[in-house]
C-alpha cells in the first residue's frame, strides 16, 4: 500500500474488536488465527472482510505511536466513503475512548470537520455515540454504519435522527 509507513506490530487489536463473518468469529473475541506479537497467522489467506479494514493509525504515518490501538484500547477505523471516523473500542474497555490523548483527538477532529457532512462516532460492542464539539450523544444501541443525521439548531443544541 503506497505511503504506509507502519506495521502492526505486536498490536492486533483489530483481531478482537471485529466480527468476521467468514470465520464464524464474533465481535468482542480473539481470532483464533491471532498471535500475541505476531499478528495473523494467516494474514496472506485471511478472509475479504478482514482485507477490507484499513486501521487509521496504520495509514496515517503523522499519528503518534500513542495512538496505536493496543495503546488506547481503540482501534480507529472509517467508512468506505471516509464520511465517519468511528472509534472502535475493546470491549474489555468500553469507554477507552473517553480516555485522552484519544478524546482530545476525537473532539479536535470532530470540531474540525464539523458541519462537512462528517461525523465522529464512538462505538463500545453495541453502543455508539456522535462525537461532536460541544457534547456526546449516546445514540444507544445503534449499527454506526446506520443512517445518521445530525441537525445542529440555532441555540446550538444538537438532535441526531437514526434511520
Amino acid at each position: 500500500m503506497a505511503g504506509r509507513t507502519k506495521v502492526c506490530g505486536p498490536c492486533g487489536l483489530c483481531c478482537k474488536i471485529f466480527a468476521v463473518e467468514e470465520l464464524q468469529k464474533p465481535m468482542a473475541a480473539w481470532c483464533v488465527h491471532h498471535r500475541a506479537g505476531a499478528g495473523c497467522a494467516i494474514h496472506p489467506d485471511r478472509p475479504a472482510s478482514c482485507r477490507s479494514f484499513d486501521c487509521v493509525w496504520l495509514m496515517d504515518p503523522e499519528m503518534p505511536h500513542r495512538f496505536r490501538p493496543d495503546q488506547t484500547r481503540v482501534v480507529l477505523d472509517q467508512d468506505p466513503d471516509g464520511t465517519r471516523l468511528i472509534a472502535r473500542c475493546d470491549p474489555a474497555n468500553p469507554q477507552a475512548w473517553r480516555r485522552n490523548p484519544m478524546y482530545a483527538a476525537l473532539k479536535a477532529y470532530a470540531a474540525k470537520t464539523w458541519g462537512t457532512g462528517k461525523l465522529v462516532l464512538a462505538v463500545a460492542g453495541r453502543q455508539t455515540w456522535v462525537i461532536a464539539p460541544a457534547e456526546d450523544v449516546d445514540l444507544g444501541e445503534v449499527d454506526p454504519s446506520a443512517g445518521i443525521r445530525v441537525v445542529e439548531r440555532a441555540n446550538g443544541v444538537i438532535s441526531v435522527e437514526v434511520g
